[in-house]
């Protein structure tokens, strides 16, 4: 419940978090301290950078010489860009989501960087379109809505601005500072970046109002019972891939949906319980939908979730 609660709100007070689940503030503030130490819950922020430059996303699929997917996945993780970074089961494919901020940025991973990659057999890349749902806005147990109201308390949930923002320096520091610490403070960042603790409060209100910075808690599936990841490509004919999409994004066990160029027209990663739920969701919500085709990869190894770079090994008797 405490990691749902930081995924419901990855800036919310330990007091906040007690309140709202009924429980202890030491032991909240004690075991959620935990989940962080031991790299089961990681809060950062993600920047819309569709919003604040001319990023494109890119879906790149990867294939390596057998023996070497994982070592060119930790090569990727290790990107500024990157965002999702996973070793399928075929044990030579990997698949990332990279967010290259400017058209020049695109071009020289796609012509440069990509192919100076070690052991590299083939690579495919794909631009995203749409997000149904993109990571930051997934928890992987529900929560009552009025545990997400207390949670949330304070959010405006008025429509937001959609167009371009400019950065200054100071949300630039700003920024990075967050994206190594989503649950830093005020006075934590003010100290770090040379400004007041009111001008960060007040930029940082001014940019998660905008939309434009998100607050993004990655957990451990694992700690929910969720042992089984999946990708699944989908043919969808054009007219109805708005509606797919959108009915995929609002599933409790889809953490992404995307519309992206290529071959198929939908990306979803799901996170099951096992192998039976997994074919249930393919053959039951999925098929359900219309889809023209889908093809379903499990994930071998999770390298990278947003800011979240996986430990080899976490054992949960740790927590």
């Amino acid at each position: 419940r405490i990691a749902a609660a930081l995924q419901a709100n990855g800036r919310a007070s330990w007091g906040l978090i007690a309140t709202a689940i009924d429980a202890p503030v030491r032991t909240i503030a004690r075991r959620g301290q935990r989940l962080l130490d031991v790299g089961a819950v990681r809060v950062s922020t993600y920047l819309d950078t569709t919003r604040v430059g001319d990023a494109r996303p890119l879906v790149i699929q990867i294939s390596t010489r057998p023996g070497h997917a994982v070592a060119v996945a930790r090569a990727l993780a290790t990107r500024a860009d990157a965002s999702s970074v996973s070793v399928l089961e075929s044990g030579a494919d990997v698949i990332c989501q990279l967010m290259p901020r400017t058209p020049e940025e695109s071009a020289r991973l796609v012509d440069e960087e990509l192919p100076e990659l070690d052991h590299l057999v083939s690579v495919r890349v794909g631009t995203v379109l749409k997000f149904f749902r993109s990571g930051f806005d997934w928890t992987a147990i529900p929560l009552p809505d009025a545990t997400l109201a207390q949670l949330r308390s304070g959010e405006d949930e008025g429509p937001r601005p959609t167009g371009k923002v400019t950065l200054t320096a100071d949300d630039d520091r700003l920024v990075d500072v967050l994206a190594e610490d989503g649950r830093a403070s005020a006075s934590e960042v003010a100290e770090r970046i040379g400004v007041t603790p009111p001008t960060v409060k007040r930029r940082l209100d001014a940019l998660l109002g905008a939309g434009v910075l998100h607050v993004r808690t990655e957990i451990s599936p694992a700690l929910h019972g969720l042992r089984v990841e999946a990708l699944t490509w989908l043919q969808v004919s054009p007219d109805r891939v708005e509606k797919v999409g959108e009915a995929l994004g609002r599933h409790p066990s889809v953490r992404f949906c995307a519309a992206c160029t290529g071959a198929t027209q939908l990306l979803v990663d799901c996170v099951v319980a096992d192998e039976q739920a997994l074919y249930r969701f393919l053959t039951e919500d999925v098929a359900a939908l219309g889809v023209t085709a889908a093809q379903t990869s499990v994930v071998l190894a999770p390298v990278r979730r947003g800011p979240m770079l996986i430990p080899e090994s976490l054992n949960m008797a740790d927590l």
